[in-house]
Formats: structure tokens, C-alpha cells, sequence
């Protein structure tokens, strides 16, 4: 059987910002509120994917997921129009929508542990989700 190692990044999705939303994350905290450039990151994590791809690696790319997520915010009390929605979350909870439009979902490495049917006592392949409960 052939056994081989995979990478797989999380793209950049357009909403990328730095609200400073991981709390004990010293990076998250101390870029809070800088100005984001969505786009030269998803250009820098697709850069990574070819530098790693051209070595040989096999690479995957996990798409954005869709921001900003009207469908909490509409769940959290707001209502009208997709537009509508973001404008009196921006005026009424900041914070919510900054989390709404967050790009966190681009840290697969943060997202769960993989361990090779290898390097287990069953030779079964298992997937440890991370606990990101506070996250």
C-alpha cells in the first residue's frame, strides 16, 4: 500500500480582516484593527501552495467559506435585505460582524490533529477535531 502526506491551506477569502478575535493570541491582539489586504493574502497562501506543489508535495486547497455570514446574522435579531442586514449590525454590534466576516476559517492547521493509520496502536487513520469552543 502507498502511503503519502498531504498539505491542504485554507484560502484567503475577501472578507480577511484583523478584528483581533483570538483572545490569548498574541498576533490576533496586537494586529486588531490594522487594515487587511484580502487580496495579497490569498495571492501569498496560493504562492505557498505552488512553492510547495512544485517541490513535489501534494497540496490541496480548502476554499473561503462564505463571508460575511448573513445567515448568523440573521439568526442574531437582523432583518431586511443582505445589505440592510450588514448595516445595522455594523451600527448595533461591531464585534458580531467583525466575527461574522472573519477569515479564521483560513487556519486549517488550527482546525484538528491527523494521525497516520501508521503511527496508531488500531493501523486506523484518525482525525482529532480541534476544541475551538472559545474561539
Amino acid at each position: 500500500m502507498k502511503h503519502f502526506e498531504a498539505n491542504f491551506d485554507g484560502l484567503v477569502g475577501p472578507t480577511h480582516n484583523y478584528a483581533g478575535l483570538s483572545f490569548g493570541n498574541v498576533a490576533s491582539v496586537n494586529h486588531a484593527a490594522q487594515v487587511a489586504n484580502p487580496k495579497a493574502a490569498a495571492k501569498q497562501g496560493l504562492q505557498k501552495a505552488k512553492a510547495l506543489a512544485d517541490m513535489g508535495l501534494i497540496q490541496g486547497m480548502l476554499a473561503p467559506q462564505e463571508r460575511p455570514d448573513i445567515y448568523t446574522l440573521r439568526r442574531m435579531g437582523f432583518s431586511g435585505n443582505d445589505a440592510s442586514v450588514l448595516q445595522q449590525a455594523a451600527k448595533n454590534a461591531p464585534a458580531l460582524l467583525n466575527a461574522c466576516c472573519s477569515a479564521s476559517s483560513m487556519w486549517t492547521a488550527n482546525a484538528a490533529t491527523v494521525s497516520p493509520s501508521a503511527d496508531t496502536l488500531d493501523g486506523k487513520l484518525h482525525f482529532t477535531p480541534a476544541n475551538l469552543v472559545d474561539k
